[in-house]
């Protein structure tokens, strides 16, 4: 069996491992987001069920795994490492600015659901009448790219 577990080791690369649990945590991650998924935007709330803000709703999720219990989209802007979008993984975390034309501070905030083939698509609870609460969004088909900041891996 040591031996077993010695060739198994040897044969893939070490990071192989923090890849798969990653996928793991990723994967439950947003199965927790997707069950709030029609939950309805409530300025300033977190209440799981009931209602949510952007930044409530990803700490109620973050939070579910102690990963962060951020408040505020302000504050995702220093959490985690900067990636590229293109790097964007199922569990990060995406910034956007406000709507204010033109503004340059964050502002809302959503966690990526998938980026492949079929696109990006993330989950945030979204104050808009055309897509009220906790919604996926498919990133490119949307007016997100124009308020996109940045992504920060978290875990």
């Amino acid at each position: 069996m040591k031996q077993f577990i010695l060739l198994v080791l040897l044969a893939f690369p070490a990071g192989i491992f923090g890849q798969i649990h990653r996928d793991s945590i990723a994967n439950r991650l947003v199965t927790i987001a997707e069950a709030q998924l029609g939950t309805p935007y409530k300025w300033a709330t977190s209440n799981p069920g009931v209602s949510f803000d952007c930044s409530g709703f990803t700490s109620y999720v973050y939070g579910s795994f102690d990963i962060t219990d951020c408040h505020s989209s302000k504050g995702y802007g220093n959490l985690g490492t900067k990636i590229s979008l293109s790097q964007a993984q199922p569990g990060d975390c995406m910034i956007f600015s406000g709507t204010a034309p033109g503004s340059t501070t964050i502002g809302h905030v959503g966690i990526v659901v998938e980026n492949n083939e079929d696109g990006l698509k993330f989950i945030h609870c979204s104050s808009s009448s055309k897509h009220y609460g906790v919604v996926i969004t498919d990133y490119y088909n949307s007016g997100y790219p124009k308020r996109f900041m940045q992504v920060r891996r978290l875990f």
